[in-house]
């Protein structure tokens, strides 16, 4: 009979408790279930810069802490023996577990019993350590198949499955890749695996598989590109799926034939923008991000449009710099923007983008020039009469924004009987805010043409909204006293 202490067989002990950076959990619950994610050997867990790597072993049950098989539930005796599976580490009968399997994802190369629980998931581990492409190839296609079984998914990651296949996405293999990609979109998925499939090299796995995919794999970008989208919402792990080089990829698969993984692409790159950390590396992109997405503003599918104003959008509310930049870029891509407010879509929301992206590129104090068009067009939609409260929204900070500059109050003079029509009567607070600001703005740059035209279009407009404005009125009257002091001595 075999014989076993909590201390193990073959140096089978209990896992090691590391706190990582992303702070993977011990355990986790996945398709109701405990699950014990397996773990590498040393401090370091990612297997795609350690493709050899050699997983932490189960702590190996004592017999004398069961009576009867895990998986039959068959009563040990005299006859029926306890064996345990070097696998998990649990006690079983020969029946159930009697087959051996070399296990070198556990260092231990010869045959060794493995029970028929952990078997087929630990066959396939084993396989992805082969040389030969037919055992590599059966390995991620049955540990891609595993993922997607909610009753097989739990060895996938208990056994080493997860490593297994960020190790095969190294091998240069059409159908191999098609799986690998397969699985780790399934397992990214689950959210409870997020910081164990980062922290493993899943990130970089799906970025090599990615870089090296040809235009009509189109199933293995979608799920590729679908991966790192996941991992790009979880605004905890957006700098780590950038360190671990998302970017290029993402960049490269926007440009693709396929409209399908291309979309996918775009809608990855805006989950990027909406943090400000990556906002740089976007702009200074050696990949040439700004002209591409500029590109892609006069795509005739309105999503793409959308998609690339919107990370535009994002992008143009960080520094000066990088709105510079844009600026630059869209006047050297043709006038992308203008094109965009001018295109009369379909789809309201690539207005509304286009619309809020000219708003903070209006704030730059050294682009005036280059977006005197834009605001004229500007201008020209805000008298069109929007109907959406975002577009209109956008529209009236736009013109506050340029109205702040002196050099613009001539040409922006002739919308003050629009403003105070369309916007300072509108329902909407921030909208009426922006009107004051642009009205005031002008008052100051053009007094007297300014004030001719609101007492005879807003005036009592223009002094209800100032009243309504909390605190306003307050700092009016100390700014007044401290002009003209309320308290003063005999002349």
């Amino acid at each position: 009979m075999e014989t076993g202490t909590g201390s193990g067989y073959g140096g089978f002990g209990r896992r090691r408790s590391r706190q990582t950076s992303l702070s993977m959990p011990e355990m986790i619950r996945l398709e109701g279930r405990d699950v014990r994610p397996a773990r590498v050997e040393g401090s370091n867990n990612d297997v795609f810069r350690n493709p050899k790597f050699v997983l932490v072993k189960a702590r190996w049950l004592s017999d004398a802490e069961v009576s009867s098989c895990v998986a039959c539930s068959a009563k040990f005796n005299q006859l029926r023996r306890k064996h345990h599976c070097r696998q998990c580490g649990l006690v079983f009968c020969n029946k159930c577990c009697k087959e051996k399997v070399p296990l070198p994802q556990l260092a231990c190369e010869e045959p060794e019993r493995v029970c028929e629980l952990c078997r087929p998931v630990a066959e396939l581990v084993t396989k992805s350590r082969s040389t030969s492409l037919p055992f590599q190839l059966e390995s991620a296609k049955g540990l891609a198949q595993a993922t997607r079984d909610p009753s097989n998914i739990h060895k996938v990651v208990e056994l080493g499955g997860v490593q297994a296949l960020i190790t095969l996405s190294l091998i240069d293999s059409v159908h191999i890749r098609r799986h690998v990609t397969s699985g780790l979109h399934v397992l990214s998925t689950h959210q409870q695996l997020h910081c164990m499939l980062a922290e493993a090299g899943v990130i970089k796995a799906v970025c090599k598989v990615l870089m090296g995919v040809g235009e009509t794999e189109e199933d293995t970008l979608c799920d590729g590109i679908s991966a790192l989208m996941v991992f790009c919402k979880a605004q905890e792990l957006k700098t780590k799926a950038l360190e671990d080089g998302a970017l290029g990829p993402v960049l490269s698969v926007c440009t693709q034939p396929s409209p399908a993984p291309a979309l996918l692409a775009l809608m990855t790159l805006s989950h990027i923008a909406e943090s400000p950390a990556t906002h740089d590396a976007i702009v200074d992109s050696p990949k040439q991000a700004l002209p591409r997405i500029l590109s892609m503003t006069a795509s005739k599918d309105e999503q793409m449009q959308e998609l690339s104003l919107k990370i535009l959008a994002h992008l143009s509310n960080g520094n000066d710099q990088n709105r510079h930049r844009i600026v630059q870029e869209d006047f050297s891509s043709g006038r992308c923007l203008q094109k965009a407010l001018s295109s009369n879509p379909r789809c309201e929301q690539v207005l509304c983008n286009a619309a809020c992206l000219v708003a903070n590129l209006a704030t730059s104090p050294i682009d005036q020039g280059g977006l005197q068009e834009v605001m004229e067009l500007t201008g020209s939609l805000l008298q069109s009469d929007p109907s959406s409260t975002e577009f209109l929204y956008h529209l009236t900070r736009a013109l506050a924004n340029f109205s702040a500059f002196k050099q613009n109050a001539t040409r922006l003079v002739q919308y003050v009987s629009v403003v105070v029509a369309t916007c300072l009567r509108s329902g909407i607070a921030q909208v009426r805010t922006h009107a004051l600001r642009f009205l005031l703005s002008l008052l100051s740059h053009l007094p007297d043409q300014t004030a001719a035209i609101l007492h005879r279009d807003g005036a009592q407009e223009l002094l209800q909204g100032l009243g309504s404005v909390p605190g306003l009125m307050e700092a009016v009257r100390t700014t007044l006293i401290s002009q003209a002091p309320d308290k003063a001595k005999p002349m």
